[in-house]
């Protein structure tokens, strides 16, 4: 029976937390494979570009849903709950659109509601349970949540891509979503019995409302930050395997492309998510702006195969570093509600996500990094702005 309030002095085992959470979020980074079947749904369905990337910009759609919904239940119930919620969800909604496959089934059912809300209740359970086995380094836990959840996509795009080439993208799909629904019920099921955080009333105080933390400029400041340092990095997911082909390059440049941007991706949340503890959310999102800005310089310059890889790596590391940081970024806004201004800054990283796939999409070619490259440059003088008024934000954080 889980405990309703956390206990003082209660003994903490990151290594049983992290064992449990961390290959739960292998099974919703699925939302990263679906750029490896694109190509053959478009080969076998001839589904329009458009549809394609709303399956996949529905994820984060769905996912900035659970996440401010789970991010508000976090700061109240035990984590492990949320996650076995999330987990529950991907295998109805998951279940239901793979024996029915349909665009709308996939959009809404599979990517959506599965993916996405499921995904952002399992983030919120997982961030709240690395938050209370690492209360001094809330960013490095951070990291190595949203790590686990990027890095299902090196271990998975290519096993994806070689499957769907060929047994088919729907066999494939199904046997791959029914072997991570298993690892992360197997490991969810080891997840000690974790304790709600300590609740404001406990010490006189009334917990914050979900409005008045938005209101408090280095959080709300947050939330433009993410949403300007995203849309680059996730029309990449969707689109590195395509463009490569669209500029003649052999198949395996296809899936070096798709490989190097999630594997950008992982490294630069776990890296960004320990160097957030150091230096601060500032510094690490200056660098990560840069980091988008080089490559849609690059990528519009279609170079050679070498050069190409290298360009979408360094997009998966701009898009991987902001998703790195959301822990630290809601301790430093809401040290009274984590949890949900957790959520909160979720939804610039999520929407940003979801309007740069559609954007990229309907750009379309290379100008549509060059496009998408103008986010990064509105999230410089949204890091200028945050570095300029930091003691102003620090003295008001809590009022």
């Amino acid at each position: 029976m889980e405990e309703l309030e956390e206990p003082a002095g209660a003994g903490r085992n990151p290594a049983r937390v992290f064992f449990a959470a961390l290959p739960l979020q292998l099974a919703f980074g699925l939302t990263y494979s679906w750029g490896a079947v694109a190509p053959f749904i478009q080969r076998d369905l001839h589904w329009p570009a458009l549809l394609v990337s709303a399956v996949w910009s529905a994820a984060p759609i769905g996912y900035g849903a659970g996440i401010v919904i789970g991010g508000r239940l976090a700061d109240r119930v035990p984590p492990r709950r949320l996650c076995w919620a999330g987990l529950g969800l991907l295998a109805a909604g998951g279940g239901i659109a793979l024996a029915l496959p349909s665009g709308p089934s996939f959009a809404v059912l599979y990517s959506m509601l599965g993916l996405g809300v499921g995904g952002g209740l399992a983030l919120a359970g997982s961030i709240s349970a690395g938050r209370y086995a690492m209360p001094d380094r809330v960013g490095t836990a951070s990291g190595l949540v949203t790590g686990a959840y990027a890095i299902a996509a090196p271990l998975q795009v290519p096993i994806v891509s070689l499957l769907a080439g060929s047994i088919g993208w729907l066999p494939t799909l199904r046997g791959v979503v029914a072997a991570m629904l298993g690892l992360g019920a197997l490991t969810l099921a080891t997840m000690p019995a974790i304790p709600r955080p300590r609740q404001p009333e406990a010490d006189g105080r009334s917990h914050p409302g979900a409005l008045k933390v938005l209101v408090r400029p280095r959080l709300y400041t947050g939330i433009l930050l993410e949403l300007a340092a995203t849309p680059l990095g996730a029309y990449a997911f969707v689109s590195a395997s395509g463009y490569a082909r669209a500029l003649h390059l052999a198949a395996f440049v296809a899936t070096a492309a798709i490989t190097a941007v999630a594997a950008g991706n992982a490294a630069g949340r776990v890296a960004a998510g320990s160097a957030s503890d150091r230096v601060g959310v500032d510094r690490v999102m200056l660098g990560a702006l840069l980091l988008d800005l080089a490559a849609a310089l690059l990528l519009f310059l279609h170079p050679a195969a070498g050069g190409l890889v290298l360009a979408f790596l360094v997009a998966g590391i701009g898009f991987g570093a902001p998703a790195g940081v959301l822990g630290r970024l809601a301790e430093d806004a809401a040290p009274d509600a984590p949890n949900t201004a957790f959520g909160l800054v979720f939804t610039g990283f999520a929407a940003g996500a979801g309007a740069g796939s559609l954007l990229g999409a309907a750009v379309g070619g290379q100008s549509a990094w060059l496009v998408l490259g103008v986010a990064a440059l509105a999230g410089l003088a949204v890091v200028a702005v945050r570095l300029r008024l930091g003691h102003r934000f620090a003295a008001t954080q809590l009022s």
